[in-house]
């Protein structure tokens, strides 16, 4: 049976807009000897998309009024997600960001990943400690799921 992520660290209180149940804050998680921050990026649970996996960086950590643990996530896209599809300058591992986000549930947090710059990941590949590295991606650009906009990590503007 897997471990059920757990708080980590003193919550802080915040009051909620118009008399609303206060919320619980916390800056971290922890499953194991494995701990996720705030700003940390993970790998979700996804039915049926191995190769495709849903992948985002933590917002914010939070517990409900009915005691649920709650992350707000601000989701990645592949390329093969976007409008446009995958391109041959795209990598294997490439990400883009997008503003996208939602709140989930915090047990749906499979583990941890890493998305890094192209030249931080290219050194990354080259050095030993990553060759088999799946939970490693690179930062391809930005995404807007709304227009299909797509912009490069270079603000160059991508075309549909």
């Amino acid at each position: 049976s897997r471990q059920l992520w757990k708080w980590s660290g003193n919550p802080t209180q915040r009051r909620g807009m118009k008399g609303k149940a206060r919320k619980l804050f916390y800056k971290a998680i922890v499953r194991g000897k494995e701990t996720l921050r705030i700003g940390d990026c993970a790998v979700f649970l996804s039915a049926g998309r191995p190769n495709l996996p849903y992948i985002g960086r933590i917002e914010s950590l939070w517990e409900s009024w009915g005691s649920n643990m709650v992350v707000k996530v601000k989701w990645f896209y592949h390329p093969e997600e976007t409008k446009l599809g995958k391109r041959q300058s795209d990598g294997k591992n490439a990400l883009y960001q997008s503003c996208h986000e939602d709140e989930n549930d915090v047990q749906t947090i499979s583990h941890k990943c890493q998305v890094v710059g192209r030249e931080q990941y290219e050194q990354m590949m080259r050095g030993r400690k990553y060759q088999d590295q799946q939970d490693l991606y690179y930062l391809a650009g930005t995404y807007d799921p709304t227009t299909g906009r797509l912009v490069t990590a270079d603000g160059v503007p991508v075309l549909c």
